[in-house]
């Protein structure tokens, strides 16, 4: 059956009811929500960009879209916002599965609630709540000879070793004014997250040198052996283009890359940092999910949920610096599944341009064999960080 003759025969449009929401997307006053759903639905199954332009049309005339956990059309002045219009939600699915914060004054889902929600700041174990905005204590920031400059935000989570003094996070908040705080985290079993300002990868490195210098820290805290903790990095998205995040989600997801990809981020559970197989394309259909490998929920950020958590030097600059030249690798590589493939992403790392930016990353690429017939930096300590942090707990 062509649209035509479903608007005719299933609809029972007449010909000015049709001619009418072709040029102005424009449906009769009686039709609801689950009317309109349907005809979004057959339009849809067409499957062109022609038919999908159209749908945004409608959508927008009729000020609906769809919510962004079950799908179904809402009336968008009768929805639900989510983290400050990050998204949209309908009242069934708010009503399952969301809970008003007092304390930021929006919506959150159920998962991401703390017992430290309603607080802020907790005096007794020196973190602030989990919906913390970390831009109202932390500045963006690079090193004053840097001009343009990526920047990144890191989430670091970490779990408290059994003798850990209680004031640790207030510590390293101490430490850290400016750039980090320490915000609580429900998904640790003991522990909190370090949560950084957008700093570029210069300016990070010389922060984070103190974390790594610091007994306190080394001794009492704990990432990689551990199955909670992990390790984001938030990416700007103001120097990158569309194309860019597009071609991230393919590298990222492609299932010739896995092994690769799940090696450098030192696991492979999808509870966490999903990974299905995406098209650059996939860029302009956000899914909503959270809990995917690549997290493009954020207006300011996508975020990078792939990686084990690692309070070592040299593990931890591995994968800040993977993050740097994958985003440097996309923007000068093509869409094509040969030129996102991982290896093209190595022999783009061995450059000899490159090879002094990522000296971690490259010397962990020679270790595991993934370059070969290039000699490592002088100054990076050839360790396994996985076994550097199995201190006892």
């Amino acid at each position: 059956m062509t649209l035509l003759e479903y608007f005719r025969s299933s609809l029972g449009l007449s010909n000015n009811e049709i001619r009418n929401f072709i040029n102005n997307q424009d449906l009769p006053s009686d039709f609801c929500l689950d009317d309109i759903q349907t005809v979004i639905n057959r339009l849809a199954n067409a499957c062109t960009r022609r038919h999908n332009n159209f749908i945004n049309l409608v959508k927008e005339r009729q000020d609906i879209d769809n919510c962004n956990d079950c799908g179904d059309i809402m009336d968008m002045t009768d929805c639900i916002s989510v983290n400050h219009g990050d998204y949209h939600v309908c009242h069934s699915c708010c009503d399952n599965d969301y809970y008003y914060s007092e304390h930021s004054d929006t919506y959150r889902h159920n998962d991401d609630y703390d017992e430290y929600e309603e607080n802020g700041y907790d005096e007794y174990t020196g973190t602030y709540s989990y919906d913390t905005d970390v831009l109202e204590y932390c500045n963006f920031n690079k090193l004053p000879n840097e001009n343009s400059v990526d920047y990144y935000g890191i989430e670091l989570e970490v779990e408290r070793r059994s003798r850990c003094p209680s004031d640790i996070a207030e510590s390293i908040n101490r430490m850290y004014q400016g750039f980090a705080i320490c915000k609580s985290d429900g998904s640790l079993d003991n522990g909190f997250e370090i949560v950084t300002g957008p700093s570029s990868i210069g300016y990070h490195k010389k922060m984070w040198e103190e974390f790594f210098n610091s007994h306190l820290c080394q001794s009492n805290l704990k990432g990689w052996n551990t199955d909670t903790a992990g390790l984001h990095i938030h990416i700007g998205r103001k120097s990158l283009t569309p194309l860019n995040i597009g071609k991230i989600l393919v590298f990222i997801n492609d299932n010739s890359n896995t092994l690769f990809i799940n090696d450098i981020a030192g696991r492979s559970s999808d509870q966490w940092a999903k990974k299905s197989p995406k098209k650059v394309s996939d860029v302009l259909r956000p899914t909503g999910e959270k809990y995917e490998a690549v997290n493009t929920n954020h207006y300011n950020t996508i975020e990078l949920r792939i990686f084990r958590s690692n309070i070592t030097r040299h593990g931890f600059y591995r994968v800040l610096e993977f993050t740097d030249a994958m985003v440097n690798f996309v923007k000068q590589t093509n869409c094509t599944t040969t030129s996102l493939h991982y290896t093209a992403f190595c022999r783009y790392v061995a450059r000899e341009q490159q090879r002094s930016q990522y000296p971690n990353l490259l010397a962990w690429l020679i270790r595991k064999g993934y370059v070969k017939d290039v000699k490592p930096s002088r100054i990076v300590v050839d360790t396994e960080e996985e076994t550097v942090t199995n201190q006892v707990g």
